[in-house]
């Protein structure tokens, strides 16, 4: 009998510890603040209930024929104190959950400008852009900056470089990994200072500007560049000052 409400509520507590899980990034702190007490309640209940109907009472000692008093674990606080545990640690999730968040907000902010000059293409996912040197329109997923004194590209954080491509339609491409799914991709480049698996700082020189083969040569030497977050790219405007 005592094996089979042990496993009875092995089972309630597994059922309850995934649906603390399911809540937890929920507003439900409330609702299972509740939900505890009320587990407790019914825990305590449960287990005088029991005992009575075994003519037990409220005994939880017992004493040996030596006179020794025997002292009795009770399974069910174990069980309610897991429960408890169970909450905690859902808790616990939630706050590492929400520290990742703010570490890549952190990241965005603290974002500098590659280079100095004018932004002559802006950032323009939903609309078209037209490319005189391919004759097509395109969406343009970055900015261009045409350089006011260097020539000298710059990385807008550190990371590691995780990509060097080379094309005509990019010409040099530098793809930097920041962490916390924070990249930035530099491209219409003559040359690259680095390559792939280097760790780089913020403000360290990673490329050259120069005449190029790319879709935006008319546009004369300027650096396209991106901001991706989630695999997605998102306004570089937002997080840069182009000076």
């Amino acid at each position: 009998m005592n094996n089979n409400n042990n496993n009875r509520f092995s089972r309630m507590k597994s059922k309850i510890k995934n649906f603390f899980i399911k809540l937890r990034n929920r507003d439900t702190s409330f609702l299972i603040i509740a939900l505890c007490i009320m587990l407790l309640a019914t825990a305590v209940v449960w287990r005088y209930s029991s005992r009575s109907d075994n003519g037990q009472g409220n005994l939880a000692e017992e004493e040996t024929p030596g006179g020794d008093i025997l002292v009795h674990e009770d399974p069910y606080e174990e069980y309610v104190q897991g429960i408890i545990d169970d909450f905690q640690n859902a808790e616990d999730d939630d706050d590492e959950d929400d520290e990742g968040v703010k570490t890549q907000e952190t990241d965005l902010k603290a974002m500098s400008a590659p280079l100095s000059g004018e932004v002559i293409r802006e950032f323009t996912i939903d609309d078209l852009v037209y490319y005189e040197a391919i004759g097509e329109w395109r969406v343009h997923k970055g900015i261009d900056i045409k350089p006011r004194d260097t020539l000298l590209i710059e990385s807008a954080l550190a990371g590691k470089v995780e990509a060097v491509n080379n094309s005509e339609i990019t010409a040099t491409e530098i793809i930097i990994d920041h962490g916390n799914n924070v990249k930035t991709l530099y491209s219409n480049l003559v040359s690259a200072n680095v390559k792939v698996g280097d760790t780089v700082k913020k403000g360290q020189v990673i490329g050259n500007l120069g005449k190029t083969v790319s879709i935006e040569a008319t546009d004369g030497a300027h650096l396209h560049f991106e901001v991706i977050v989630d695999g997605k790219q998102v306004n570089p405007l937002d997080y840069i000052t182009i000076e």
